[in-house]
């Protein structure tokens, strides 16, 4: 995170910059109802969406595991970041310029700033040597492999010459050697020699984060030579275990479809992509990790693991079947015939070939299983070591249908299979808790701060001149209403204004996520008289709860033998029933 200075009137500029729609959209199957919009939350595991969006008023909740805030919070919730980091990322996306709030801070910024635009730079000068005579040998591989000029374009296609400094001598006008070895450019050789293109004679791929900016290079050699493939260092910018190749032209398609494609190479992604089959991505030369899991978990109900169909391959599927297990996610096995690549299967049988494939994903069980022998030892060695697998899912619903299905193939004990695999806890998955309220409210308080939020500025005026905070059950409403007590909000702009005023004026988390709650709240809009009753009965509730509290106090005054206290607190009563026409 490079440092900034954060003031409330940057943030609110970074917020009002951002669309909603469009971050949470990335991670979020969204679907409109009415003014708001319903997904299932990414926040935790649910079948029926629960969770809602309403970009007028910029916030999200969600009523299963009560998640909520504005967009700042969703991003700091989602890629577990802090506030400045949450905010950094919106303002980069968004085209929000930070004011640098100290010199180091400055001077980092400013290095991943020129590292971007160096990158940007090179990006045009590899398309560029695409179209020039020394790229006839990439444009011809691509043609080979099906992809138009038309197409170029839409994947990023460039080449680099086979030149030992072709891009630094060309960027060097305007960059130092420093720089562009910074960006993985230009490699500086351990002996003290000249620098000198890290990409030589290859066609080159542009990685690109999941919204679209440019993080690094992939290069695949022409003809002959190693390595075949080379990546960009990491750095700065790219870090290979937590980016996805062609995340930016897929994630739409994933989100739609509900189902992620994941393969090894940049062909066998683009040549996907190029059939119609987008919903792809890649790894960069490194297995399936964790952190690629949890991107894939944010747009899809399933990921299906499409490999080479030799033994590496093979093994690659059962790693990231774990991987996908251990951060609860469905997994499914697209197997291909066996020393295939979907590249060469879709170039030999066109689309179809891959499409019949993908229609009868192969599960994860009959993945593990196939070709096992038929004696028993042999089947109940290969049941334990597939049980090791099983236990590592996170989600106790699947976990416990494939130990059943596992036993059932297999015909061995389903206690054996769960003690082998050190899994612990009920033999069937509990039903998911209802969620504990960290406060009490007495009937009615809800409604209370509903009229205050979302029912007109007239309604907002009565409801904060008739209710005393201190009287509310809910010390979280009470907080809410204490605020706008103390504060000097204007009540009388539109409701969607207020709730964002009053959303960034309170400091506590709770308070915030209390306030999207409310106003998310899916309740039909009532009639000028239904809320003045309304109004009436609460404040009446109001009433009769300090009664009793005083009514108490003139006991505790009157055990005492307090009589100037319990004369004191039977005033307060009379005038509290008097004045509220009791």
């Amino acid at each position: 995170m490079v440092g900034a200075d954060l003031n409330p009137q940057v943030t609110a500029q970074v917020r009002d910059a951002s669309d909603m729609l469009e971050v949470v959209g990335d991670h979020v199957r969204l679907k409109r109802r009415g003014r708001s919009w319903l997904g299932l939350c990414p926040f935790h595991e649910e079948k029926t969406p629960s969770f809602t969006v309403d970009p007028t008023k910029g916030l999200y909740y969600c009523f299963g595991c009560h998640a909520g805030g504005d967009i700042i919070n969703f991003v700091m919730r989602l890629e577990h970041l802090g506030f400045p980091e949450a905010v950094e990322q919106l303002a980069q996306r968004f085209g929000v310029q930070l004011p640098a709030r100290s010199p180091d801070a400055r001077r980092r910024r400013q290095e991943i700033d020129t590292i971007r635009a160096l990158l940007d730079e090179a990006q045009k000068w590899f398309t560029e040597q695409l179209a020039s005579g020394p790229g006839r040998r990439a444009r011809e591989e691509l043609a080979r492999r099906g992809f138009d000029p038309d197409s170029w374009a839409t994947y990023g296609f460039g080449f680099a010459p086979d030149d030992w400094r072709c891009l630094l001598q060309a960027l060097h006008s305007r960059h130092t050697e420093s720089a562009l070895i910074k960006a993985g450019l230009v490699v500086a050789p351990d002996s003290g020699g000249r620098p000198y293109d890290r990409f030589r004679n290859r066609l080159m791929f542009p990685i690109r984060s999941a919204d679209g900016r440019l993080l690094a290079f992939g290069g695949r050699i022409i003809g002959d030579g190693e390595p075949k493939y080379l990546n960009s260092p990491e750095g700065p910018t790219f870090q290979k275990r937590s980016t996805l190749f062609a995340l930016d032209l897929a994630k739409r398609a994933i989100a739609d479809e509900g189902t992620a494609i994941v393969v090894e190479g940049y062909f066998d992604c683009l040549s996907l992509h190029r059939v119609g089959v987008k919903n792809v991505v890649a790894t960069l030369g490194t297995a399936l990790t964790t952190d690629h899991s949890r991107l894939l978990k944010r747009l899809a109900e399933k990921v299906l693991l499409c490999y080479d169909g030799d033994q590496a391959g093979r093994r690659a599927a059962t790693t990231g079947s774990q991987v996908l297990l251990q951060t609860a996610v469905d997994v499914g096995i697209i197997t291909l015939p066996s020393g295939k690549d979907p590249d060469d299967l879709i170039r030999e049988e066109g689309s179809s070939g891959f499409t019949n494939l993908l229609a009868q994903p192969t599960g994860l069980l009959d993945f593990m299983l196939e070709d096992v022998a038929q004696d028993r030892d042999t089947r109940r060695r290969r049941g334990l070591e597939i049980a090791e697998l099983v236990g590592s899912a996170r989600d106790a619903v699947t976990k416990f249908a494939l130990f059943e299905d596992l036993a059932r193939r297999l015909d061995l004990p389903l206690e054996v299979l769960r003690e082998h695999s050190g899994s612990i806890g009920p033999t069937r998955p509990r039903p998911a808790p209802t969620p504990i309220q960290s406060t009490q409210s007495s009937p009615g308080e809800d409604q209370l701060l509903r009229m205050l939020l979302v029912c007109g500025a007239e309604w907002r005026r009565k409801v904060l001149e008739a209710v005393e905070p201190q009287a509310l059950e809910n010390r979280l409403i009470a907080g809410v209403f204490e605020n706008c007590s103390n504060s000097n909000f204007d009540l009388d702009v539109e409701d969607e204004v207020f709730i964002r005023a009053l959303h960034d004026g309170c400091e506590h988390a709770e308070h915030q996520q209390l306030i999207a709650r409310i106003s998310l709240a899916d309740r039909p809009e009532a009639t000028p008289q239904a809320l003045e009753a309304q109004l009436k009965r609460l404040l009446q509730r109001q009433v009769r709860g300090k009664s009793l509290h005083l009514l108490a106090k003139i006991r505790e005054a009157e055990a005492a033998g307090d009589t100037d206290r319990v004369a004191d607190l039977q005033q307060q009563k009379l005038r509290l029933l008097g004045a509220n026409g009791n």
